[in-house]
Parts: structure tokens; sequence; C-alpha cells
């Protein structure tokens, strides 16, 4: 019996067929799509390519007591394309059907069929699935023809038998079965190509709406955001039309039904109700599932991703297609990962007003504070010099209510230079009644900055840690020299002391961060608390430098931004630009 080419071509194009119909089955797509296949993938994967061994041994064609068949096609391919323990498990199955067939070809088609299963897999681990294109493929599977032919008429019952058939079928069945598994692989291939392209797409979009959506919500979800997120995400989605909503309430809607889904309305559809209450994404593909009580409304689909923050739901956005459009997984995955995106901005934003709170509340904390020895020192120098000096004493008084009023005085953070100086002034002259010619200050500044916008204390801190730190401790005091310039947009304030210089602490461990309970009392606010204060409110270009040497002194510059605070927002004691 002669056997024609196209009677095997023909099963081929068959199983070509169904290879093809079986590719579009999300559950083998998915399986596919794993980069390490989890045991539930390659059980996916062994029934779906064992099959195809089973079928083939269906479609054959009975030749001299034999069958030629498309057997091998499915174990190879499955060998390829899942790896070996895919390739083992589907030719097992092809080969049980053909193990009840009987024949003389029996035993060696049965062993083969598994063999060239599993070696068809350490392919796939050797190169990976991605690498092993239609070449490949026609090598692996000339290569599993070739096992087989030898298989056969190594271990069939009769030797002239086994020959004769494959005299006849051995050239149809290697150029068939060869086609077979190269057209599994091209079509497998497609699907690959196909989920890349719709994955680089995805990314794409990702891209350009994290792009476009950064920091937005960083000062919270109000409807400016919402609308600005809104339009972005409609205008790099394939969507017919967008919603971001609050808690409560509609913030923003674009597209299709915006006649009755309005900006400000009580949230109306029943998915964003569930995604509130379940905190999870809805998908619904069913108009009646997204629950709009307006009928006439166009929605027939939509992705409810919900925004939470510490697990809290704080918002939604919602991705919705109308007609015949439904949500895509890659859709429902783009979007959830937007959601993610967004509310990591929340919750930045919602760290950022903690931090600011928390640093405004121990900034109050610490210029609400008069360290205790420094008001008993300064009471016991005015108790000495109360009956020889009343004048200065009324003078040391006055320069302590100021003191005293400026610490326990709420207001702003910022104020001039020539506030910042006068109220250095005040200290200095209560520190020197206490320690007289050992304290002496010489001041150099520039009249132009003289209303240049300082945090409060900033210069007030450098000073006292002058006195405190560098002048107190040394025999015979020192001088404190204070200097403000302006160049071009920047200003420098210098606090230069010849005392004993810094010990025991690097210049940079000085200005770390450190809980209040442990900044270095004095009246006032630590050196660290200062350096923060300003990076906060300028940047980090900007801050505290400290140089210091033991035993010949210590410099402490501040390095501002050019910010003049403009008249009518200077308050008392600063009506005039002189600085001394």
């Amino acid at each position: 019996m002669n056997l024609g080419l196209m009677d095997v071509i023909k099963n081929i194009a068959v199983l070509g067929v169904a290879a093809y119909l079986t590719t579009q089955l999300p559950p083998f797509r998915r399986a596919l799509s794993q980069s390490q296949y989890r045991l539930r993938d390659k059980l996916v994967l062994i029934c779906i390519f064992g099959f195809f061994s089973a079928m083939g041994n269906y479609l054959s064609i009975p030749v001299l007591g034999a069958i030629a068949n498309t057997r091998i096609v499915g174990a190879v391919a499955g060998g390829l394309l899942g790896g070996p323990i895919v390739g083992l498990g589907a030719g097992i199955i092809g080969a049980i059907p053909r193990y009840f067939m009987g024949g003389f070809t029996m035993v060696p088609a049965v062993m083969t069929n598994v063999i060239v299963g599993y070696l068809s897999g350490l392919v796939y681990a050797r190169y990976g699935v991605r690498n092993i294109g239609v070449k490949a493929a026609l090598v692996v599977s000339f290569g599993a023809e070739v096992i087989l032919k030898l298989m056969i008429l190594a271990f069939s019952s009769s030797f002239e038998a086994a020959w004769e058939l494959e005299r006849i079928i051995a050239i149809p069945t290697t150029i068939a079965n060869c086609l077979g598994v190269m057209l599994f692989v091209y079509i497998v291939r497609d699907v690959y190509q196909e989920q890349e392209k719709v994955q680089a797409k995805a990314a794409q979009q990702a891209m350009q709406v994290i792009k476009k959506t950064n920091g937005v919500l960083w000062s919270g979800l109000t409807i400016t955001s919402a609308q600005s997120v809104a339009e972005t995400i409609y205008s790099e989605i394939d969507a017919n039309a967008v919603a971001v909503t609050d808690t409560e309430k509609v913030l923003a809607f674009i597209g299709d039904g915006d006649d009755h889904h309005i900006i400000g309305q009580p949230i109306i559809t029943q998915a964003t109700k569930l995604a509130r209450k379940n905190r999870h994404t809805v998908i619904t593909n069913a108009k009646e599932s997204i629950g709009c009580p307006v009928d006439s409304c166009p929605l027939t689909a939509v992705i409810d991703a919900p925004l939470l923050v510490n697990n809290r739901f704080q918002g939604s956005i919602k991705v919705y297609k109308t007609g015949a459009g439904v949500i895509l997984p890659y859709e429902a995955e783009l979007v959830q990962g937007i959601a993610d995106f967004l509310s990591l901005q929340l919750l930045h934003g919602e760290l950022e007003a903690q931090t600011i709170l928390l640093a405004q509340a121990e900034y109050n904390s610490l210029r609400a504070q008069i360290h205790p020895h420094f008001m008993f020192n300064t009471l016991g120098t005015i108790r000495a010099i109360i009956r020889t000096d009343p004048e200065q004493a009324r003078a040391l008084i006055k320069d302590l209510s100021d003191i005293i009023r400026r610490h326990i005085r709420p207001g702003r953070e910022m104020h001039t230079i020539k506030q910042e100086i006068d109220f250095v002034d005040s200290y200095i002259r209560l520190e020197q009644a206490r320690f007289g010619d050992r304290i002496r200050i010489i001041k150099v500044i520039d009249p132009v900055v003289c209303r240049q916008a300082v945090p409060v204390f900033a210069v007030q801190v450098l000073v006292e840690n002058a006195v405190k730190h560098g002048l107190s401790p040394k025999k015979g005091g020192g001088i404190i020299e204070i200097g403000v310039r302006r160049e071009d947009n920047t200003v420098y304030i210098s606090v230069q002391d010849n005392g004993v210089g810094i010990t025991g602490k690097s210049p940079e461990q000085l200005l770390e961060a450190q809980p209040v309970s442990r900044i270095a009392a004095g009246i006032g606010i630590g050196l660290s608390n200062v350096h923060a204060r300003i990076q906060r409110l300028f940047g980090n270009e900007f801050g505290i430098s400290i140089k210091s040497r033991e035993n010949e002194g210590t410099c402490v510059s501040i390095r501002l931004p050019w910010q003049e605070v403009a008249p009518d927002d200077t308050s008392e004691g600063s009506k005039s630009c002189y600085c001394r």
C-alpha cells in the first residue's frame, strides 16, 4: 500500500487548525506567558500537548499492519515549548492510546514518544522557549523522526516488516511531522509576539501616564488634580470614558455618559460602591453589573480600581467602555498599576503633610522653651546689679522680656535679618552682663540684606552656641564675629568665634537630626533643627556648614537664597533697614 504525502498533510492541517484554536484559549496563553512555570501551568500544558499527541494516534493511516501518524508532534512541541516535564508528560499521554492500538511497532512507538518528548524538553531547558524558532523546531523534529525510525527497526517484532514499512512511510511522515512541529512552534511564537506587542503598548501607556501624573496627587485628591489625572488616562488609554472619585462623590468625568455622570455628584454606580466596600478592583463587562441607575447610560464595561492609602479607601479610578467593548486582561493590569502608582502619590502627600506638621510641632515646642539655667543666671545677674546700676538692670529686664515674648508668642517661621539681629543683640547684652568683657562682638552686615528673609532664631542659635560652647569654656573669653553678605542670588550668614573649637563630635554629627529631648538646651533650638528647617524651606542645596579647629575656634555659616521680605510683611522693630 502506498502512502501519499497529502494524506499525512491533511492530518497536519487538522492538527494545525486545532493548535491555532487552542492558542486562543486564555488558560493556554496564561500558562505560556509565565517566565517560570508553576505546577498548575505545567499541568495545563501537559494536558494540552498530551491531547495533541493522543489525537495524532487517531489521525492515523494504517499501513502494512502498522500506523503512520502524527503522534510525536504533540510530544516534541510540548517539550520545546514547556520543558522536560511537559514533554515527558505529553509523551506519556500520547503513548497510552498507541499502546492499546497494538501492532508490531507498538513497543518502539510507545518508547519513542516518551523519549523524544523528554529530549525536546532538554532543548527548552538549554536555550529557553523564546530562543526556539522554526529552524530549531525543524532540527529537533527531524532528530525525533530519526530516533523513531531507528527504534522501530531495532525493537519491532519483525525487522523485515519494519523495513518495508519505513521504506514506504519514512519520507512522507518525516516531512509531515517536521512540518507539524514547525507549524505548532510558529503559531505559538506568533502568540508570544502578539503578547509582547500588547505588553509593550501597555508599558508605553503606563509610562506616559506615570510621567504626566507624577506629583499631581501629592497635594491630595481634589477636583483639579482629579481632572488632570482623568484627562491623562483618557488620552493615553483606549477608553470611552474615564472617571475619578473620592470617597463620596465624582471629582472628574470625561467621555460618554457625561450628561448624567456629573462632577460633584454623589457616587451612583454599584461597581464603585463595591470597590469602596471590599477595597478590591472591580472588573465587569456587563452593563447591569456597573449599576448605573440611568437606563440610557451607554457604559457597558468598567474596571474600577480603588485608591488605597494604608488600606483606607481614598477614591477610585474608573475606565469605561461602551457598546461591544470589553475590558481586556492587559487593560485591567494597566489600570490597576496606575491606581497603585496614584495611591503611592497620595501616601507621599500624606506623609509629607505629617512631616511638616511634626516639624512645625517640634519647632513650636522648641521655640516655647527657655532653658531654666539661662533664666536663673540672667535673673541672678539682674539681681546683682539692680542696686548698683538700676538703669542697666531696667535695660536687661527689657531685653529678657523681649526674648521671652519672642519665644512664647506664636508667629510665622520667617522674618528679616534686621529682626533677627535685633533679637541677637538682646541675647548678647544679657550674656555680656554675665561675662563682661570676656565676650566681645563684631558685626559686619551689608545694609542691602537687612530685609533678607531668614528663619526665626537661626542666627541666635549660632551665636548662642558660640557663647556656650566656644567662649564660655575658654579662659579670658574671646570674640564673636557676625557677618552677613550677598553674592548674586545667595546670602551668606556667618558666626565665627576664636574659642576652644568643637571636640568630641564631627561637624556632620552636629547637623544630624535629633529628637527634641536630646537637642542641646540653651535658650533655643539646636543646630540640627535650624539646618533641617532651612533645607525644608529652601531645598537641600541650602543650610548650615561648620568649620572648626580645636583651640582655634569655629565658624558656622548659613547659606540662603536671596529672598527679600516686602516692607508690608515686616513686624514691629523692623522699620529701619539699618543693621548695627
